[in-house]
């Protein structure tokens, strides 16, 4: 097999798990309320994280994690916030939605770099930014009601994971991606815990089922869903890789549809669709300028 055969596999693969987490997170978020369902989703992961590192005797890890622990706690607090609000904008707008308007972070992404690292803007990333605008207004009128708290707490945390993604441009290029997963997480589920602790949401009674939803949605959202990912980015262009991904949406879509029952309507799929186009627009031209500028990809 190919490297281009292997990344594809790859992504796609990562693409899958991605598309299957938020039909866990909303299955969960039955049993509990949000800041739990956080709480048990970056336990699982920071569990299955220490796990990969134990196995693979990797100390190596815990140094990286050590010596750029600042760096990546303030990511990590980006993070919450962005997982906090899209867990929030699944329980109000469903997981179609919510995964749909989130690839706006694509678009946030780019233009915090433009903003802040002087990044190039070309008219074609504008053409992108513009139809994933346009695919969020879309998206937003549902049955002619504008869905105001939905559409800006998912485009808030579009906002922050953007945010998180533009410091780890800056503040972590040494630092190796598994060792930033997994000391991300474990930061996650430090800071979660002391604020679902400290504003007495924690949940400590709930049904069995709930905790082996939050296994299987963290266990494809955050640690194979990660681990496929980077795989696939080491044998494929990060433009294409990323491109596969805007596929996520849809396959929640049908994920949903299969185990919730839930029939995507035509807002969803249309202005979906316009999002997804928009990010892909933007993706393939940044990987056309990356190699003549040298910079980071998005």
């Amino acid at each position: 097999m190919s490297n281009k055969q292997k990344g594809i596999l790859f992504a796609v693969s990562a693409s899958l798990m991605f598309g299957l987490s938020p039909v866990f997170v909303r299955l969960t978020l039955d049993g509990v309320n949000v800041e739990t369902m956080n709480v048990l989703f970056t336990a699982v992961a920071s569990l299955c994280f220490l796990t990969v590192f134990g196995v693979f005797r990797k100390a190596a890890y815990f140094r990286s994690i050590h010596g750029n622990w600042r760096r990546v706690a303030l990511m990590s607090l980006f993070s919450v916030v962005g997982s906090l609000l899209y867990t929030y904008g699944i329980s109000l707008y469903g997981p179609v939605n919510a995964t749909f308007m989130v690839q706006f972070t694509a678009v946030f992404t780019i233009l915090f770099g433009v903003a802040f690292f002087h990044e190039r803007f070309t008219r074609m990333e504008a053409v992108g930014v513009v139809v994933a605008i346009v695919g969020v207004f879309v998206l937003a009128y549902g049955d002619l009601s504008l869905e105001v708290a939905g559409t800006a707490v998912l485009l808030g945390a579009a906002l922050f994971f953007a945010s998180a993604n533009s410091l780890s441009k800056v503040y972590v290029k040494n630092v190796n991606p598994v060792a930033l997963a997994g000391g991300s997480s474990m930061l996650m589920f430090l800071f979660i815990s002391t604020y679902t602790v400290l504003t007495g949401k924690l949940e400590t009674v709930f049904p069995s089922a709930t905790l082996v939803y939050a296994v299987l949605g963290s266990v494809t959202g955050v640690v194979l869903s990660f681990i496929l990912f980077f795989k696939a980015l080491q044998v494929f262009e990060v433009s294409k890789a990323a491109t596969i991904r805007t596929m996520e949406p849809f396959l929640t879509a049908i994920f949903s549809f299969a185990i919730l029952a839930l029939t995507p309507t035509v807002n969803q799929l249309l202005g979906g669709a316009l999002i997804v186009l928009g990010v892909v627009v933007l993706s393939l031209t940044k990987g056309k300028q990356t190699p003549n500028t040298q910079q980071t990809s998005t």
